[in-house]
């Protein structure tokens, strides 16, 4: 793995991470939408290099739910669209 990949996997957990909290602290979103969204995150956290199916996943659900919460939890669709970024730039 090079250097730049290892630094957009790290970048990749960090915003996951943050992504994660705000989901945890998102009170406007439902239980179940919290909860299907924070396993997402959780789940890709401990995703190897080779389960690259479920990362495209994440980036389907990603893509979705950023622009459904883009005008009631525009810090939720900032977080998101910043792990998409990530995962374009690491070819995902």
């Amino acid at each position: 793995m090079s250097d730049r990949d290892a630094n957009d996997r790290e970048e990749l957990r960090i915003r996951l991470e943050g992504l994660h909290a705000d989901l945890q602290s998102a009170s406007e979103i439902t239980t179940s939408e919290r909860e299907i969204l924070s396993n997402m995150v959780v789940g890709v956290l401990g995703l190897d290099e080779e389960r690259g199916a479920e990362e495209h996943r994440l980036r389907e659900i990603l893509e979705e739910k950023s622009s459904a919460y883009e005008a009631q939890y525009p810090k939720l669709a900032f977080a998101m669209r910043q792990v998409l970024d990530i995962l374009t730039r690491m070819g995902i």
